[in-house]
């Protein structure tokens, strides 16, 4: 064939996207060779700028965000942030490690409820055990409860065993992480477990670690050679059902505020009642308030100032 050329049919794909055959002009049916360098050249210069372009836009959005970052950090740093909402399961679980894991000093915890999800405590038990083994202080607070949630109960033991401490309390607030009294993670106003509040003021920070302190005067120490929970948390159980139902609230009310479950409220008021001879609830409210079961007003003599 005239200089070179080969027919275009059957058809060479190959070749031809690449460049390496192109149709002869005034000759249909024919291709001819071209240069694999000056093939290249055509084929590649559009590939070429459009990664050049993106470089250029990638370079620009770095410096965008490390003049970002400069700009958060040193906000941050000029003054006390009251708080920042971290939204999304993800964020807070990654914030909240990160936190956790700069601790220095001390980590105090309050986890109200009767029982942790299995897979949480399979997650933070490593992580609690190297805080201990960097002699990070722990202290954390869980409700009397606990002690009927076996894998809880467990995980509370390896840790007190390792050099935590640990206490359990009838009634509680929400939860709260304080890292060494300089960041603290609470829920927000809508309970949300895709919501938390993280907050770095200082003096918002000193009021929940104070409040920790006041519930941890109170608390009930974890004993692991125990073996059973202590008398007196069944009795403080027992108090806090009867000042619950006094005030008129529900079995269901009562089940969320100490962390147990229902039924268990109402094995408490069955025995409370076969105790005093009740055989109703109005009589019950009446016998306990005027056979001076009612408890004590709890003194703050014990809160830190």
């Amino acid at each position: 064939m005239a200089g070179g050329s080969v027919p275009a049919d059957p058809p060479v794909h190959c070749a031809t996207d690449l460049g390496l055959l192109v149709p002869i002009p005034g000759e249909p049916g024919l291709l001819a060779p071209v240069t694999p360098t000056i093939a290249a050249g055509r084929t590649l210069a559009p590939l070429e700028q459009t990664l050049a372009e993106g470089r250029r836009r990638l370079d620009a959005l770095t410096k965008t965000f490390e003049t970002a970052e400069a700009v958060y950090t040193e906000a941050r740093q000029s003054g006390p942030q009251s708080s920042s909402v971290l939204r999304g399961a993800a964020e807070i679980a990654e914030t909240i490690d990160a936190a956790v894991g700069l601790c220095k000093a001390e980590l105090l915890t309050a986890q109200p409820g009767g029982r942790r999800p299995p897979e949480i405590l399979e997650t933070v038990v490593q992580r609690n055990l190297d805080l201990l083994s960097r002699g990070v202080s722990q202290r954390t607070l869980y409700q009397h409860a606990v002690w009927n949630h076996p894998p809880t109960a467990d995980y509370i033991r390896t840790v007190v065993e390792a050099g935590g401490n640990i206490r359990t309390v009838d009634e509680m607030f929400d939860r709260v992480i304080i890292c060494d009294r300089t960041v603290a993670f609470i829920p927000t106003l809508s309970h949300s477990p895709e919501e938390a509040l993280e907050v770095r003021d200082p003096h918002v920070v000193r009021y929940l670690a104070n409040v920790f302190e006041c519930a941890w005067a109170r608390g009930t120490l974890v004993d692991p050679a125990a073996g059973k929970r202590p008398e007196i948390v069944v009795s403080e159980l027992e108090q806090s059902i009867v000042r619950f139902l006094v005030a008129g609230h529900t079995e269901e009310k009562i089940a969320r505020g100490l962390g147990i479950s229902r039924r268990t409220v109402a094995e408490y008021i069955s025995r409370i009642s076969r105790r005093l001879g009740s055989v109703s609830r109005a009589q019950l409210g009446y016998l306990i308030a005027t056979k001076g079961l009612l408890p004590e007003p709890e003194s703050d003599r014990d809160c830190p100032p």
